[in-house]
């Protein structure tokens, strides 16, 4: 009898494997590893615990509920890697937004350029900051794909918990995830009326943040919740460029509405809007610390922190608005999901000093850049009163997505000090003959503008199934994959040269290319003991082949699609009572096809997308959290995690880069202009992979004890970062030094009131690190994090 279990357990394998094999057409991984989070059940959810043991609801070693798979699980049980956070975990180590996850998940860079959140996961990334490049390390919102780098998630705002998977994601998470997915989970309406407001202040910049959340029952069926938060702080920058102006406030709000209908026991839907704003400079706001030949003669680096000479001012204002619903029908035997969703985020105001000089040299900037995404998803899950519920799990699902987006219009504004007869003499014929007409006839010696208009339209259809079967009670076979086709139609393409009152115009040739790929995924989970979890899985993913949408001189090229395969060997464990957490992976990752970003105005367009021939990361991650004294000191916790990555460029020639004279790492083959810029293509083969450290990794102590009241804490983290490379041509001048960043908190929770105050350090080091680094033909363009800071912060829930 147990014989015909296991057989007919292996013939729904392979009916599972054969229909997804069977789409299989040109192979191009898309495939997403599961995740492992971190995140505390609801108290009422949680297994109970002996009082001697009980954990805070903020600790690390509270039970931990994930949807890697597309259900509720104990991170513990998930064959995957994820790290999370619960909402108390957040609210404790102070991450509010994108960028400060940074600072707690090893192998998770997140810079920004240009307002775009550029994020590398595990060596594997987007550098180039266009709405055509999409991100490789998606987000998404209550499962709803949200795929703009720009700032979407900037404040999380009132959140459940944020999930952090790692590896690529292709089977169950959809588009472009080949190195991971951010996953924000916002708290649902329910039948409980609840009040949360969060109010902190920093002196230091005059930095306030406020956040209210609100739960209203408004029948035994219906509830609403609304979130809002609100983010003033002047600019960590000072403006010295002789004009006597400041750069503005960076200004950060935004609001969400949820409505909740219970239809019946078994159908239930959710309405949610959410509207957010960003003002101010971000990184548009950076300092020249390294002028190329061209700049160097004449004007000196700025040695000076967090001071910008800029004589264009830094601005740029991003605003999201979004719209999804959710419905689910739980029927016996599968549970049917119905996803929808529309989004736009526009930046406007937009002002990037270029040459980052009070020089007006140039000047880049976009008057509409825009994107537009319709989504939807039907998605089939199994329950318990599946067929063989007790062995099987499995789901899958349709998904569809069409989008559009780019400039309406961009410009690049050149100015005074660029000698345009010789940048002119350097360009294409196509556009050198038209613009020495232009100069002879209307006599502009310097003055010049270009005004692009770049315009990608999308549209996307994807299949997927994946199946877990229990083959015995300690081993597992998880198979899936998913299949898509894609349509990328570079609709328009336009440049438009204005000098006064005079325009000459130009148009690229519209273009259009398809793609279909099946990306398959294999996870073997074994449990030797009840509390140890190993798995080996092997999985591809897949993003999209796209266009350039900032070609100024040339017709814009196709950049190809971005294959992964990926290998990982994983360890999940508690031991001695589930006081100690043990977590470990080893993996590689190949990938052909690498799509990178170089930024020259001399090389063919403001910002160039390539692809690297072939690259291989190999990584180690490590995962530890221990309360050493559950006992006599069950306050006292210690975490760290580590991550080591072997990130390399195995095949990378004919790539662009900027000549250094004397540097090995330079370009070969130069193209060396009258005015000193230079840019060429050499062989980067071998070079370490762009904003990849090679170790990175946090330690965390934390000891909390009971006072009269209440609770009482003081804890503290410290992350370490080993420097990486800014550009493929890991030349010197692009490296970011290695860094450190202390923070430190104490807090005391007052219950009878539901009360928690924080005194809170950022960065009690006073480090000195980029949030990002621009490289173009006029130098090295850093932005610096923000330096030491302190605050208050309050939280009252009720």
């Amino acid at each position: 009898m147990v014989r015909g279990l296991v057989r007919g357990r292996g013939v729904v394998l392979l009916l599972s494997w054969g229909w997804a094999s069977a789409w299989a057409q040109d192979v191009a991984p898309a495939d997403a590893p599961e995740t492992l989070p971190t995140i505390a059940l609801p108290a009422e959810a949680a297994p109970p615990l002996p009082a001697a043991e009980a954990v805070p609801a903020d600790s690390a070693l509270g039970e931990v509920i994930v949807t890697a798979r597309k259900r509720a699980e104990r991170l513990q049980d998930v064959p995957v890697s994820v790290q999370a956070f619960s909402a108390e975990q957040l609210d404790a180590r102070g991450i509010q937004d994108v960028r400060d996850l940074s600072l707690a998940v090893p192998g998770l860079t997140v810079t920004d350029l240009g307002g775009y959140n550029l994020i590398y996961l595990r060596g594997i990334g987007t550098d180039i900051f266009i709405p055509s490049a999409e991100p490789s390390v998606a987000t998404y919102i209550d499962g709803v794909y949200f795929p703009s780098g720009h700032s979407l998630a900037q404040s999380f705002g009132a959140i459940e918990r944020v999930e952090v998977l790692k590896g690529p994601q292709g089977t169950l998470f959809g588009r472009n995830s080949t190195g991971g997915a951010v996953s924000i989970w916002s708290k649902n309406p329910g039948p409980q009326a609840e009040t949360s407001i969060q109010a902190s202040y920093a002196p230091r910049f005059d930095d306030s943040r406020t956040r209210v959340y609100t739960n209203v029952p408004l029948a035994s069926n219906l509830a609403a919740s609304l979130s809002a938060y609100y983010h003033h702080a002047d600019n960590i920058y000072a403006l010295d460029n002789g004009s006597g102006d400041h750069l503005p406030a960076e200004i950060g709000k935004g609001a969400r509405l949820k409505i909740g209908i219970d239809f019946s026991d078994e159908v239930s839907l959710q309405l949610a809007g959410f509207a957010a704003q960003q003002r101010g400079t971000s990184t548009t706001a950076s300092a020249n610390v390294r002028p190329s030949a061209l700049l160097g003669a004449t004007l000196p680096a700025e040695t000076r922190d967090y001071v910008v000479t800029a004589n264009s001012e830094p601005s740029l204002t991003t605003d999201s608005r979004a719209a999804y619903a959710i419905l689910n029908w739980n029927h016996p035997g599968v549970d049917t999901k119905l996803l929808g969703s529309y989004y736009r985020v526009r930046a406007h105001d937009y002002v990037y000093d270029f040459d980052d000089t009070r020089q007006p040299i140039a000047t880049y900037g976009a008057d509409d850049e825009y994107q537009r995404f319709v989504t939807s998803e039907l998605q089939f899950t199994s329950n318990d009163e599946s067929w063989g519920a007790d062995w099987l799990k499995w789901v899958g699902g349709l998904y569809y997505l069409n989008s559009e987006g780019g400039y309406d219009p961009g410009y690049l504004r050149l100015l005074d000090f660029v000698q345009l007869p010789g940048l002119v003499s350097r360009l294409p014929p196509i556009v050198r003959n038209p613009l020495d007409a232009l100069i002879g006839r209307l006599g502009l010696p310097q003055s010049l503008t270009f005004y692009f208009t770049g315009l990608l339209e999308t549209e996307s259809y994807s299949a997927y199934l994946q199946s877990t079967a229990s083959v015995t009670d300690w081993f597992d076979i998880t198979l899936g994959g998913r299949w898509q086709r894609e349509r990328r139609r570079l609709a328009q393409s336009d440049v438009d040269i204005g000098a006064h009152d005079a325009l000459l115009g130009y148009s690229f040739s519209p273009e259009e290319t398809s793609a279909t790929n099946f990306s398959p995924k294999v996870s073997l989970d074994l449990r030797p003991l009840p509390d140890l979890l190993a798995y080996a899985s092997f999985q591809q993913g897949f993003k999209s082949g796209t266009y350039n949408i900032i070609n100024i001189f040339v017709q814009p090229e196709y950049v190809k699609p971005e294959k992964v395969t990926a290998y990982e060997l994983g360890v999940k464990s508690e031991w001695f009572d589930r006081t100690l957490r043990f977590n470990a992976a080893v993996f590689q990752n190949d990938i052909r096809d690498l799509q990178t970003g170089f930024m020259s105005f001399t090389s063919g367009g403001a910002i160039n997308l390539e692809n690297a021939g072939k690259a291989r990361i190999r990584g180690l991650e490590l995962e530890t959290v221990w309360r050493p004294l559950p006992k006599l000191d069950p306050g006292l916790q210690i975490g760290g995690n580590a991550s080591w990555l072997d990130a390399k460029y195995l095949s990378y020639d004919n790539a662009r880069g900027f000549c250094v004279r004397g540097d090995p790492h330079s370009p070969t083959s130069c193209n060396v202009l009258p005015n000193g810029i230079a840019y060429g293509n050499g062989d980067f083969s071998g070079n370490q992979i762009v904003r990849t450290p090679k170790f990175s990794g946090t330690l965390s102590l934390s000891q909390s004890f009971e006072v009269p009241g209440g609770r009482f804490e003081i804890a503290g983290d410290w992350y370490y970062n080993s420097g990486y490379y800014y550009l493929a041509q890991n030349t010197p001048d692009t490296f970011e030094n290695a860094y450190d960043v202390v923070n430190a908190r104490i807090s005391y929770l007052y219950r009878r009131y539901g009360l928690l105050v924080t005194v809170f350090g950022d960065n009690l080091g006073d480090e000195r690190y980029d949030f990002a680094q621009f490289h173009t033909d006029f130098g090295r363009q850093d932005s610096l994090a923000p330096p030491r800071t302190w605050g208050l912060r309050l939280n009252l829930d009720f």
